[in-house]
């Protein structure tokens, strides 16, 4: 898209991140075309645009240059095909699937129109994430040693008993949700590992099919460690959740707020902050910029999940070498 006319981009799916997400692409000088889901009335009368009764009506419509998929799991497959094949760019929610054959027959599409498809990985765009990357590529903390990424919160009764809380539609509990974030950090700041192995509990949303807390442990190749925890258990998690990384001449924390060795650089931003510099660069890729995030990065974090998965049932440690990770980190 070389057109400086601003975007009209077209929302599928309407729950609280589609507000989060429609208020930094408006931020950016974006056009908000519309809203495809149970509430686009609700989201017209905040945002603007028009209200499709169907999302194949908002994908079919020229008016609609590009599209953020953000319904539930299983629908994300027929709605990004239909958006690929109209030629209208897609940002994503993560999952962008769950099934490591849906993943790869979106790619290929992808590859074969032309048409961008992008992860929506927000975390990535958080000023302390992105200084943390540069300041690791740097060298400015040695070599790292151990890294820690931890996020357990609670989610609401209505969460834990929808379709997150069947496996069908879910793709898995905590770690398949909300646990991709951290799973695309430790990617994206430690690298692939070689071997991964977890252990996954349900210790207290007993109703649900899958775990509500996880643990798994990245080797990398150097003999080095990652943890990821997410879990759904509690509200307390405090002064553990964040990213931790101790390298052998200093340490990076981050909880929202970057510090290195005690100091504290770039301004505390919360979750709906991070939407802000992914909008920008999405709109920026459009105009052909680099991707802010890629189907092979998308593609590494759902064969880390799965194999995690496989661990925590089989009870071993299982390798991870990127291509063959992928085809095989299916349950």
């Amino acid at each position: 898209m070389a057109s400086s006319a601003p975007v009209r981009i077209g929302f599928i799916g309407t729950g609280f991140i589609a507000s989060w997400q429609a208020r930094a692409f408006r931020a950016q000088g974006a056009a908000i075309a519309g809203f495809a889901g149970r509430s686009a009335a609700a989201q017209v009368a905040e945002f603007g645009g028009r209200a499709w009764e169907r999302w194949q009506d908002l994908v079919a419509d020229p008016g609609v240059e590009a599209v953020l998929v953000g319904s539930v799991n299983p629908l994300h497959r027929p709605q990004i095909e239909a958006c690929l094949r109209a030629g209208k760019p897609v940002l994503a929610e993560k999952p962008v699937a769950v099934d490591p054959a849906d993943l790869a027959a979106l790619t290929a599409l992808a590859r074969s129109t032309g048409v961008p498809l992008v992860p929506a990985h927000n975390f990535l765009h958080r000023p302390a994430v992105v200084h943390a990357r540069r300041l690791l590529a740097e060298g400015r903390i040695g070599q790292v040693m151990h890294a820690s990424f931890a996020s357990v919160h609670t989610i609401s009764p209505a969460h834990a008993g929808g379709w997150r809380g069947r496996l069908a539609e879910s793709g898995g509990g905590a770690l398949m949700d909300s646990g991709h974030h951290q799973v695309y950090q430790a990617l994206a700041l430690r690298g692939r590992p070689v071997s991964v192995s977890a252990v996954t509990s349900r210790l207290v949303l007993t109703g649900m099919e899958g775990e509500d807390q996880a643990l798994v442990t990245l080797t990398h190749a150097d003999g080095t460690t990652t943890s990821i925890l997410q879990g759904w258990t509690t509200g307390h998690g405090g002064r553990l959740d964040g990213i931790n990384l101790l390298g052998t001449a200093g340490a990076i924390t981050i909880a929202d707020k970057l510090v290195v060795d005690g100091t504290a650089y770039d301004d505390a931003t919360g979750y709906e902050d991070s939407f802000a510099g992914q909008a920008k660069a999405f709109l920026d890729h459009l105009r052909g910029g680099a991707a802010p995030a890629t189907l092979e990065d998308a593609a590494d974090t759902l064969a880390v999940i799965n194999l995690a998965y496989r661990s925590a049932k089989e009870g071993r440690t299982l390798p991870f070498a990127a291509q063959a990770a992928r085809a095989a980190a299916g349950r």
